[in-house]
């Protein structure tokens, strides 16, 4: 008796400790707002989130080359030169006298100031430009879905800590019937003790498995303070929010089975990143066309203070010129220019090769996810049946336990059986119990991945 009644313990406990299971559409208010809670706690989420608005910028900036770029400078500088002057010849016929004979070593020096705006447009990029921003927007949904596969994810494990506090709760409704009626025939045993119609063995059978519910319900409270502290980790809520979360463990039945996996945040990320790569592939070979652009500028220019000696002339020896100032205002320019990589040592070439590559990478993966997800869609399809199926043979099972349960209560008092025999009764009823809610977190298991499956799970969370 003492070994049965250890089984059913351990059994129990197993239970427990090994469920893992989800909710879905019976998944009470306060847990979907505690899985909202913890999608704003997330560091990783907020991570995620932070490179997506990286790729939004990128994109923002990719964009930007589109638009004027307008830039103003402003110079200040003295110049200082030693050098020679080669002027063609000037011959004065009257004097017949050379100008300019010669080269003739002078010394320069002078002061200029410079300001001006200039302004440059690109007319045409090889759609390098258009194709480079689609890229980067097809990126940041690829990363914005993928984010949201994220919260599929927590949200599941999240539903399972909350189910597993509501079993651990069932458990300790089962634990309090079996210790009700076991502490009643205790005190009946007691008595009969008292008037020699039962002997010590009988009283101290029940009081060893009053004593194994004991350690029991320690063993639960443990697991419950566990999951309380894992849920207040995610959701950042207080222990107390988190007890006062209550539902009914009942199981979930889907008012219609999902069909294909279209929905699944991983393919349509997969789908989005084969887009960005067909743009990035236009826009490596835009490349190789030229670029046209169109540019403009006006600038003031003030040479002043000029100081020019020219040595040993002839007739005139040293010269020495000098100006106040030479200025231009405004200089103004319009134009259109071009640009051509007509050779960058293959460069372009390789770059086109690695974006084909990362087509094919890409695709491959896309084929393989696809195939994959189609084949867990149809082992959660057997599951979900399955698991239906066993809840009810479960349901069955209750009925069954509970009645042994009665029948061997009233052939104990009418000392038709021992108080093993009851016991045994007892620890079955139990075990059936805990099985039909072992049976019940298995089926939410199966319709949770079913959702998830088909990518409906977060729809749901937000319904």
């Amino acid at each position: 008796m003492r070994k049965k009644w250890f089984w059913f313990l351990y059994l129990s406990f197993g239970v427990v400790a090994h469920q893992s299971v989800v909710a879905q559409t019976g998944i009470a208010p306060q847990v979907k707002d505690a899985i909202k809670q913890s999608f704003q706690a997330s560091r990783e989420l907020k991570i995620k989130s932070l490179e997506v608005d990286k790729t939004v910028l990128e994109a923002d900036g990719v964009r930007a080359k589109k638009l004027p770029h307008v830039d103003a400078t402003g110079l200040y500088g003295f110049v200082y030169t030693n050098g020679s002057l080669d002027i063609p010849t000037l011959t004065i016929p009257i004097l017949n006298v050379g100008l300019f004979e010669g080269a003739s070593a002078f010394t320069m020096r002078t002061q200029a100031a410079y300001a001006g705006v200039s302004v440059k447009q690109v007319l045409f990029s090889g759609l390098q430009i258009p194709n480079g921003e689609k890229a980067l927007q097809e990126k940041s949904k690829a990363q914005t879905l993928l984010m949201e596969s994220g919260k599929e994810g927590m949200a599941k494990e999240l539903i399972a800590a909350f189910d597993q506090l509501m079993l651990l709760g069932e458990v300790d409704k089962l634990i309090a019937d079996s210790e009700k009626r076991l502490s009643k025939e205790q005190e009946k045993v007691n008595k009969a003790i008292m008037n020699g119609l039962a002997i010590p063995y009988d009283r101290d059978k029940l009081k060893l498995a009053l004593l194994e519910l004991e350690a029991k319900k320690v063993e639960v409270e443990g697991n419950r303070d566990l999951l309380v502290k894992k849920i207040r980790q995610e959701t950042a809520l207080s222990e107390e929010e988190v007890r006062e979360v209550q539902y009914e463990l009942v199981a979930i039945l889907l008012a219609e089975v999902p069909t294909d996996v279209q929905d699944r945040k991983e393919l349509q990320a997969l789908q989005a990143s084969s887009r960005a790569y067909d743009y990035l592939y236009k826009k490596e070979k835009g490349a190789a066309l030229p670029m046209l652009f169109a540019f403009g500028s006006a600038n003031y220019l003030n040479v002043f203070d000029t100081h020019l000696s020219l040595k040993n002339r002839p007739l005139v020896g040293d010269v020495d010129l000098s100006n106040n100032h030479l200025k231009g205002r405004p200089n103004l320019m319009v134009g259109i220019g071009a640009k051509w990589d007509i050779f960058n040592g293959g460069e372009h070439k390789s770059k086109v090769k690695q974006v084909q590559a990362d087509q094919a990478i890409n695709t491959l993966k896309l084929q393989d996810t696809e195939e994959k997800l189609n084949l867990l869609l149809e082992k959660n399809k057997v599951g979900y049946a399955v698991s239906n199926q066993k809840l009810h043979v479960g349901e069955q099972q209750i009925k069954v336990a509970e009645n042994n349960l009665r029948l061997a209560s009233k052939q104990y008092q009418a000392g038709l059986i021992d108080v093993t025999e009851l016991l045994a009764a007892e620890n079955d009823w139990y075990k059936v119990n805990l099985g039909y809610y072992g049976h019940v977190m298995e089926q939410r298991l199966s319709a949770i991945e079913l959702l998830h499956g088909t990518g409906k799970l977060l729809q749901t969370i937000y319904e």
